[in-house]
């Protein structure tokens, strides 16, 4: 893990974060915006200050204060040779609604940012839950559990392509790239029990 400078303190993952609301960014190297989810939307909507746009060709660009920090994180994440994650804390600063920004290597050139940020107006709003199938919670529960996709084939008497279709659909209802992910933010909705 890197350290911070200025303005940001580095953090272990054992940061409180518990009444925050979770949001990511997959930003390229030069923070570009390349997709997000609806709660980062939601960050965005509340705190329009965080994102800029480079008029030639209307780019949406995450900004945070201080940046220096922030983009020697990012390009850290983004090294296509040795990628490094860095975890930044505001500082003294109890107006911000960050809490945590996590800066974390995704593929070759990208980067994810999951923020964890404080909004009590947020909880206000009715928030929808994706409708889950009883075989997407069943594959959902198993792989919990900690089982590979052949156990779960075999204890749900399926098959594998099956079981991939299955969380191939889980993990496009929850907006997620893995499984593992998929089962954290499905714990963290409430769609499965910790």
């Amino acid at each position: 893990m890197k350290d911070a400078t200025a303005g940001f303190q580095a953090e272990g993952y054992t940061a409180h974060t518990e009444g925050a609301d979770l949001a990511y960014f997959d930003l390229d190297a030069e923070a570009r915006i390349l997709s997000r989810n609806a709660v980062a939307q939601q960050f965005l909507n509340a705190n329009p200050h965080y994102v800029t746009y480079i008029t030639y060709n209307g780019a949406e660009v995450f900004t945070v204060t201080p940046i220096q920090p922030f983009l020697q994180a990012l390009k850290s994440a983004c090294d296509r040779f040795d990628p490094v994650s860095t975890v930044l804390s505001p500082i003294n600063n109890t107006e911000d609604p960050l809490l945590q920004i996590n800066v974390l290597p995704l593929c070759a050139g990208v980067a994810r940012i999951v923020l964890f940020w404080s909004s009590p107006e947020i909880g206000a709003e009715e928030v929808t839950y994706p409708k889950l199938t009883a075989r997407e919670r069943a594959v959902l529960e198993l792989a919990a559990s900690g089982l590979r996709r052949d156990r779960i084939a075999h204890r749900l008497n399926i098959s594998l392509p099956t079981v991939d279709m299955h969380s191939r659909n889980l993990r496009r209802k929850l907006s997620v790239m893995t499984t593992v992910e998929a089962v954290a933010v499905a714990i963290r909705m409430r769609l499965l029990e910790a």
